[in-house]
């Protein structure tokens, strides 16, 4: 009998068990480990009732954990449905909900806990990873054959974009894996010597079919990129030749950005397999690796390579009749073969639809499937793939069926008629949302409640608002009737602002390129204009090459704004790397307010302060490394190293009153700056400002600093201080990991030692909402100062600093206002 995929993984690590299997994060995972963890947790998952053709949901993100788990789902004899952390909580409880998983595997802080609530009320287990170790490692490590399983049997269950306006789940077979896997390893010449890479979504298909079974059935080391490195061309490059990598397979995007750097001899790469799409353009020459292209779906797994049909694959091009239509005209493509997968999960009359009977064999039973792609085969033999017959386009590599984003916008209360297509080309594609029954200023509102349900690359990037959607004389929608949409601001909540200085013309001006709009204003928001990740990082690309700027991606995230995107390039101008910015005028000034960051911030946190100080206040945010200009630095894991740093800094200023206000972690900062000034004779602060923190002296019990990059996202999320687009986008978050995870570390590792009380007033600030802080230790503050001492709570929880703004701001004022002119205190 033919060996399922998990059998022939488990030979692979009978031969080699000290071999590596999976290389993450700096650590290896040998066969031996792979093979045993994922018998442990297959032990475990059949007391839950696994078996073949049960439903195990898999959430977690791209990780040595999520390999063991996805092998130890299929050991059980149940099918993984792929699960992508980043996706919208009620995407993910959909699918666990349609798809009938008996349990899901994941982690206390990867899925939010309303979704795991959910899932459990409708009869679906959660195996926590770092809540159950103890019950799965004590289970067998052992292998244990599954009875029942055949080349038939559900292999993993995928979902994609729907045209009924709900993703739908495609079912896998074991034969579709072992086909794949085997014609994988026979078309590209794989063997244990080759070094492979995962780097696509753990929700989409291509992880387990084109990226892990293949490689880890042939004995090879799998290794997993972090988020940052497939942000830029040049440091994928450099990543790849460092692990001396052989083989990686990226969406046409990454690959065409990878193809247009340059390569030295040192490179070790052989093989790019871009997916999905072809290259509109041709490759450079001197290439030292071949570029294949292969194309297929969720529902086929590979159709060609190399613009050929795979092996034991057929590729029938029909008419309307479903007849053979002659070489060189155009046709639908059907598929047939041992590639394609057993139909749509629940869903047997849409199955029937695509999956038709294969006319062209005499094997009973035998069917093909109905592409909805248009291609003609050429006289080389080559298929070209021309177009689709349905409502299905392809966004930055990824699957959308129109019909499913306009299904969404019908949702609501608002939209009455909605039409949704997709304009331009290549990677410059977007969506276009047409809708009516709605005012151009409802339209962010829209943006956001898709946002909230649908991932990034099938958010509209334009909304047109039309009295009616042009009909054809039979009453159908005339989609060709749509308008082009004309690019303006309709999409954004903000009044138009116009640039005040040549920095922010030139920022306009590269916004427009960017958005194809021909009006920017500079309070407009860059994705409510259609911004998405991939035009953010052009975004840094083209600042730093026409302006010189390194501008802190996680930064323009947290407001991303031309007004305060200038003032990210402008920070400390003149001095790169400086640990002090300052965000307003300081000329003239009376009084010196310095700010410090919380666990994961920067100076953009107090960027709206400016405009609400008086002229006589001097506003200077402290940056610490791994932040805005100092993003190329290390971040410090010490409080007494960045105190040091920030002391000698405040030193070099010219004197003047200052006052300290620190958020969260950083109140403790700003307390043991003042202790270090006392110390070394410079002038210590007028006040202290602490906010949303206990006292120093507080233990700290928390140790977030060693949760797993995913936890670590969660907790952040759970927090509400990092904006959801950045933590809901697994490559633009491991930009900032490192730094999180070191500010945290910062706070967390923090030993309180006695010392004097302070000599200036403390005032403690609270959220009334903010259940990290509780209010007893927030009072705690008092003993820390021998002067005056105030306890104040504003609205909000724990973040509070941009909502409650103007009420921090005047309760400071007030406290400050003996060094203040008396026209410059805060009503």
């Amino acid at each position: 009998m033919t060996l399922l995929i998990h059998e022939l993984i488990a030979e692979q690590a009978a031969l080699r068990p000290d071999g590596p299997a999976v290389v993450s994060d700096g650590t290896t995972l040998t066969y031996g480990e792979l093979n045993r963890g994922a018998n442990r947790l297959a032990a475990h998952l059949r007391t839950l009732g696994a078996a073949p053709e049960v439903r195990v949901g898999v959430c977690l993100p791209r990780s040595a954990d999520a390999v063991v788990t996805l092998l130890g789902v299929v050991k059980s004899g149940a099918a993984p449905v792929l699960l992508d952390p980043a996706a919208p909580g009620n995407r993910i409880a959909f699918m666990l909900r349609d798809s009938g998983a008996r349990a899901v595997v994941t982690t206390t802080d990867t899925v939010p806990q309303e979704v795991l609530r959910e899932a459990t009320a409708h009869g679906v287990r959660p195996v926590l990873l770092d809540r159950d170790t103890a019950a799965i490692d004590a289970h067998p490590s052992t292998d244990h054959a599954v009875t029942g399983l055949t080349p038939d049997s559900a292999a993993h269950v995928v979902y994609t974009s729907g045209s009924s306006g709900e993703p739908k789940g495609v079912v896998a077979r074991h034969e579709t894996v072992l086909h794949c896997a085997h014609w994988a390893r026979e078309a590209f010449s794989v063997t244990a010597d080759d070094r492979s890479t995962w780097v696509s979504s753990p929700g989409f298909g291509v992880s387990l079919v084109n990226e892990l079974w293949p490689f880890l059935s042939a004995g090879c080391a799998v290794h997993l990129p972090d988020g940052e490195t497939l942000l830029f061309p040049e440091r994928l490059r450099d990543w790849l030749t460092e692990h001396r990598i052989t083989v990686v397979q990226l969406v046409k995007t990454l690959a065409t950005g990878l193809c247009g750097v340059t390569w030295t001899k040192h490179s070790t790469l052989r093989l790019l397999l871009a997916t999905g799409e072809r290259f509109e353009r041709e490759l450079p020459d001197g290439l030292p690796f071949e570029v294949a292209v292969t194309y297929g779906s969720t529902e086929t797994t590979h159709i060609t390579s190399r613009g050929r049909a795979v092996s034991h694959t057929r590729v029938h091009l029909l008419d309307e009749n479903f007849a053979e239509v002659p070489a060189g005209t155009e046709g639908e493509i059907h598929v047939a073969g041992p590639g394609l997968a057993r139909g749509y999960a629940n869903d047997p009359a849409l199955t029937a639809q695509r999956w038709l009977p294969d006319p062209y064999t005499d094997r009973p039973g035998a069917r093909m499937y109905r592409t909805g792609d248009i291609g003609r085969l050429l006289d080389d033999g080559t298929l070209d793939i021309l177009g689709r017959t349905d409502r299905q386009v392809k966004i930055r590599g990824k699957r959308v069926h129109l019909d499913e984003v306009e299904g969404h916008l019908l949702r609501g209360e608002e939209v009455t008629e909605a039409a949704v297509v997709a304009r331009g080309e290549g990677d410059g594609r977007r969506l276009v949302a047409y809708v009516t029954g709605v005012t151009p200023d409802r339209v962010p509102h829209l943006h956001s409640g898709l946002r909230r349900e649908l991932p990034d690359h099938m958010l509209p990037s334009d909304f047109v608002i039309l009295d009616a959607l042009p009909r054809t004389l039979s009453g159908k929608l005339d989609r060709q009737a749509l308008p082009e949409p004309k690019r303006d601001r309709a999409a954004s909540a903000a009044p138009m602002r116009e640039a005040r200085d040549d920095l922010e013309r030139e920022l306009a001006a590269i916004w427009r390129e960017l958005l194809c709009l021909d009006e920017i204003g500079t309070a407009d928001d860059f994705f409510e204009l259609g911004g998405h990740s991939l035009l953010a990082v052009q975004l840094v690309g083209a600042i730093e090459d026409r302006i010189g700027a390194y501008v802190d991606l996680p930064g323009f995230y947290e407001r991303p704004t031309i007004a305060d995107l200038a003032q990210l390039v402008a920070a400390a101008p003149g001095r790169p790397g400086a640990c002090l910015v300052r965000t307003g005028p300081g000329a003239g000034a009376g009084l010196r307010l310095v700010c410090f960051p919380f666990a994961g911030g920067g100076p953009s946190a107090y960027g709206s302060w400016p405009d609400a100080l008086p002229p006589d206040v001097e506003l200077i945010c402290v940056q610490p490394s791994g932040r805005g200009e100092r993003l190329a630095e290390a971040p410090l894991e010490r409080i007494d190293e960045l105190v040091a740093e920030v002391g000698k800094a405040l030193a070099e200023l010219e004197p003047l009153p200052t006052a300290f206000f620190g958020h969260s972690s950083g109140a403790v900062v700003a307390y043991e700056l003042a202790l270090w000034q006392r110390r070394h004779g410079h002038a210590q602060p007028v006040h202290l400002f602490a906010s949303g923190s206990a006292a120093p002296q507080v233990p700290v019990r928390t140790r977030v600093h060693r949760l797993s990059d995913d936890a670590l996202r969660e907790h952040l999320r759970e927090l509400g201080g990092t904006p959801p687009e950045l933590l809901d986008d697994p490559r633009l978050l491991k930009v900032m990991l490192p730094t999180l995870r070191a500010d945290f570390a910062l706070h967390e590792t923090y030993t309180y030692r006695s010392a004097a009380p302070l000599a200036c007033p403390i005032t403690a600030f609270g959220g009334t909402e903010d259940t990290e802080v509780d209010p007893v230790e927030l009072a705690l503050w008092q003993t820390r100062t021998q002067a005056a001492f105030e306890s104040r709570l504003v609205t909000g929880g724990h973040f509070y600093l941009h909502s409650a703004r103007d009420d921090l701001l005047s309760r400071m004022l007030h406290a400050l206002a003996p060094l203040l002119g008396p026209s410059e205190t805060a009503s």
